[in-house]
């Protein structure tokens, strides 16, 4: 499967978590390190203290030096042209440049400095304009067709990068007339300009809801202690994600949760509105103006789903399944709904997750504030670190010295554990700031790459996230939940870092959208079984780890609620699809039927949840559902884990080698095929999906064997329509299925719907 090469500009490479459901983030300083210590080497080659005008200097130095390199490109002699004086000429300039924005870019989401923050950000719309320009450089395209007309013979790395550079540029419009291409250059400009925006408008938004003695009743002790209070005494809740999700769960005042979550999903929506709409439109212009019927059509086809109606058809058949499942689990919190209000017939979206957590503690005796005691901050990454160590077969050391942006900041050092070999390094910055980015996330700072001197550049990479620090007297505690998501985020700093792939463009995590959260949404498994808990926990008071009763119930509530969780997630999904085929003229009011379509939660009035949706502006722009797509994969490679023994150096070696090392260096179905030994397999996922036990790990057989073929693995499931074999996404991949035209029209329906839905709610505006 060939797959575009990314063009310039190349913003800020992040991965954000995903977790079901999600919850609160809270967690402090690590105290006694688990790994050595000390001054070491100098660290990475960055600077984080330039000033705005060292930053511009910087932008306009590498971009001389790029604008100098294509120059020579550009006039090399038809006759002379090469692979290695033209594509890899080509590749070795843009990473050059790469290397200097890359720490530009990722200070808009960590600079502590405004002024920084905001140079940075400008020299961000900066890069876009000349990352779209560049891409229109017939010049180069001419110099590209001509070393692919040469017929040299290549190594297979080679050759994918050759194509896929000819291919971007062959497909950014150079079949266009002049004015046509003037045109799209313009739109892709303004579109680059829209995203940066988009973000920075979340970023910034500073809100906050004030509540008395009445709005903090029913939350923990240790979340009220460190809330901030205003001058006549009252509380003082945050618009992030770590107050958010405790305060929703906790607090026993319907109103204030409702007062909330409307602030919390109003976020940036006055500026975001526009914005969105606008990106929206030039998506579709965009991908029309090239050819193709839509925007998702032009960005499927180089994806692992490659069609739109193969990521329909997979949403709306596992939807069949969920559906059912969410549906029981909005029954039975609205039974506890009605001990308080007998005549209540449904639950609203404040109400979900304070009603889910009284449910889960009643029906597995299982209190999370009881669990938090057994994952203190410093245990969980101190304990996560060892079990990283151990199954990849790597050192980790804590350095003294080396830039950092932030005094709380850690630097940490990657060696490979059996011969000593420097591989890169990680940063962990996890407490919120304001002007900070809002999410967890892990960002490329230096990507790896082979230097023209024949060394490694050494990758950097930094896990970005906002927990709260310990209160005085007690360490920060993290819930279960947050264990996961820090395992999750800790994933993606391996896949960046552990590369050894030699272009940049292929190194790290910088493979299909719709596999990138596949290495770490595996990894979120491990924190379910007894011998990684037993590393990462430990009671605050003793040190003692997780009770084997409390274990139980932990275990036994694993799947509880999850049928909202993954409607929710499909909800989404099916949401970022629907609007940019639709491009519909209210985008919040299409936003919220959909989602109320899946997850049979009705929209709250007045709110515009898709305003601070980032990831539909943030790189996931028709490809949310990747979460979901990748999860097919994620689940299939831990049951080679799990039939190890989880901890297994032997397999952690294999998948370091066959998954996190070779990034997009080749397609990730044969990378895949590598680590497995065998076809991929759907049942893992499904079984996940359909909240079923676990059953044994498929056998695998010899790491090069047959293992189990592709037609024992491709089982047909019942979704309670028909069994249909054809909708499975893993023969869609081998190109050996076909969606149905029922799928289809029922998509169109839904898109009908939520169209109708938009009208009417104009329509009612209109004559208010």
């Amino acid at each position: 499967m060939n797959r575009k090469k990314i063009l310039l500009p190349i913003t800020l490479s992040l991965v954000v978590a995903f977790h079901l459901p999600a919850a609160a983030q809270i967690a402090g300083r690590a105290g006694v390190s688990a790994i050595p210590t000390g001054p070491g080497a100098a660290g990475p080659a960055l600077n984080f203290a330039l000033t705005p005008q060292q930053l511009q200097q910087r932008y306009q130095t590498a971009t001389a030096q790029l604008d100098s390199a294509l120059a020579g490109i550009a006039a090399i002699k038809p006759e002379d042209v090469t692979y290695a004086n033209t594509v890899l000429a080509y590749e070795q300039a843009t990473a050059s440049w790469q290397r200097e924005m890359y720490p530009i870019g990722f200070l808009t989401a960590v600079s502590v400095d405004p002024a920084q923050r905001q140079a940075a950000a400008e020299l961000e719309d900066q890069m876009e304009t000349y990352g779209v320009s560049l891409g229109h450089r017939e010049d180069l395209y001419r110099q590209f067709e001509r070393a692919a007309a040469k017929g040299e013979k290549l190594s297979a790395l080679d050759a994918r990068l050759l194509e896929d550079t000819v291919k971007s540029f062959r497909e950014n419009g150079f079949a266009l007339k002049s004015e046509e291409r003037e045109k799209l250059k313009a739109m892709q400009e303004r579109l680059g300009h829209l995203g940066n925006a988009f973000g920075r408008n979340i970023a910034e938004s500073k809100d906050w809801l004030e509540v008395g003695a009445e709005g903090v009743k029913g939350l923990p002790e240790d979340f009220v202690s460190g809330l901030e209070r205003t001058a006549d005494g009252k509380y003082r809740i945050a618009l992030n994600e770590a107050s958010y999700g405790t305060y929703m769960r906790y607090a026993e005042s319907a109103e204030s949760r409702k007062s909330l979550l409307m602030k919390w999903q109003n976020r940036a929506a006055d500026a975001n509105l526009p914005i969105l709409k606008e990106a929206l439109g030039l998506r579709r212009d965009i991908a029309q103006l090239l050819g193709h019927k839509g925007y998702p059509e032009m960005t499927l086809k180089d994806r692992m789903a490659e069609t739109p109606e193969k990521v329909m058809s997979f949403l709306s058949r596992l939807k069949d399944v969920v559906l059912s499942r969410a549906r029981a689990d909005l029954a039975e919190i609205l039974e506890i709904k009605r001990r308080a209000e007998p005549d209540a017939s449904q639950v609203f979206a404040w109400e979900t997750g304070y009603l889910s957590r009284i449910l889960r503690q009643e029906r597995y005796d299982l209190d999370g504030e009881k669990v938090k005691e057994y994952f203190p901050v410093d245990r969980v990454v101190e304990g996560t670190m060892k079990v990283y160590q151990k199954t990849l077969g790597l050192s980790f050391r804590e350095m003294k010295d080396g830039p950092r942006w932030h005094p709380d900041v850690r630097l940490i050092e990657i060696s490979d554990a059996a011969d000593g070999r420097l591989i890169g390094h990680f940063y962990l910055d996890l407490y919120p700031r304001d002007g900070k980015y809002t999410h967890a996330a892990a960002f490329t700072v230096i990507k790896g790459r082979r230097l023209e001197d024949g060394t490694y550049e050494k990758p950097a990479s930094a896990m970005v996230a906002n927990f709260p620090k310990a209160a005085p007297g007690k360490p920060a505690l993290m819930p279960h939940s947050e264990v996961e998501t820090f395992f999750h985020e800790f994933g993606h700093l391996m896949h960046q870092t552990l590369t050894k792939v030699p272009y940049a463009s292929y190194s790290g995590s910088s493979v299909a959208r719709d596999f990138v959260e596949a290495p770490s949404q595996m990894l979120e498994n491990f924190v379910w079984e007894r011998s990684v808990l037993d590393e990462l926990s430990g009671h605050y008071k003793d040190g003692a780890t997780l009770p084997d009763d409390l274990y139980k119930k932990m275990l036994a509530a694993r799947s509880f609620q999850d049928g909202l969780g993954y409607a929710g997630q499909l909800g989404l999904g099916m949401a970022d699809m629907v609007l940019h085929t639709v491009v519909p003229e209210d985008v919040s009011a299409v936003f919220n039927k959909v989602m109320q379509e899946f997850t049979g939660l009705a929209p709250v009035e007045g709110t515009n949840r898709v305003a601070s949706f980032g990831h539909l502006m943030g790189g996931y722009s028709a490809g949310y559902y990747g979460y979901l797509w990748s999860k097919v994969y994620a689940q299939d490679i831990y049951t080679v884990f799990k039939a190890a023994g989880v901890v297994s150096p032997e397999v952690g070696a294999r998948y370091r080698r066959e998954i996190l090392e070779v990034g997009s260096g080749r397609d990730e179905m044969e990378s895949l095929r590598a680590f497995l030994g065998r076809e991929p397999s759907e049942e893992a996922f499904m079984r996940d999906v359909r909240g079923e036990p676990e059953t044994p790990a498929p056998a695998v057989g010899s790491i090069g064997g047959a293992g189990l073929t592709p037609a024992q693995n491709h089982s047909e499931w019942n979704l309670g329509l028909s069994r249909r074999k054809w909708w499975n996404p893993l023969t869609w991949f081998q190109g050996l299925g076909k969606p149905s035209s029922d799928m289809t029209k029922r998509f169109e329906a839904l898109m009908t719907l939520a169209c109708e839905g938009a009208a009417r709610m104009r329509a009612a505006r209109s004559q208010a």
